[in-house]
């Protein structure tokens, strides 16, 4: 992968991995409207979905460009709600709400038979058929 890939790739994961969580119960009330917002919550949910995927399956990596426009155009829409940039990555970084896009996004990949973390065979077939049917989780994957 060729090191600007890997930055911006590393500056995404960043992003996503702030907006996937929130501050503990101190913060909960204080990430309430992004934890509802279903433009925020679904797109969260899409990255680590796709995370997973990458991560997994070795036929399949993301789409590096792709990706972190879909995730600068999430923190900006999180931004339109009224919180700066510092809060937006203070929430994707909160270790409980990752927790919990995590637990969704395993509920996800279990629905579509998904056997565990490990199961590469899964992870790829969930993969290819979501490029397949160009969601916007194979939108940001590609075969490779």
């Amino acid at each position: 992968m060729k090191p600007e890939i890997a930055t911006i790739w590393a500056c995404v994961l960043v992003l996503v991995l702030a907006l996937a969580t929130s501050a503990g119960s101190a913060r909960a009330d204080e990430w309430e409207t992004l934890r509802n917002d279903e433009r925020v919550h679904n797109g969260l949910l899409m990255i680590a979905i796709g995370r997973h995927i990458e991560l997994t399956c070795p036929t399949i990596e993301r789409r590096t460009i792709a990706a972190g426009a879909f995730l600068l155009g999430l923190a900006n829409h999180a931004m339109s709600l009224g919180y700066s940039r510092a809060e937006v990555t203070e929430y994707v970084e909160d270790d409980a709400e990752q927790a919990r896009m995590i637990a969704i996004a395993r509920q996800y990949l279990a629905q579509r038979g998904v056997t565990s973390l490990e199961d590469v065979e899964g992870a790829c077939r969930v993969g290819r058929d979501e490029i397949t049917a160009g969601t916007q989780i194979g939108r940001l994957l590609r075969e490779g």
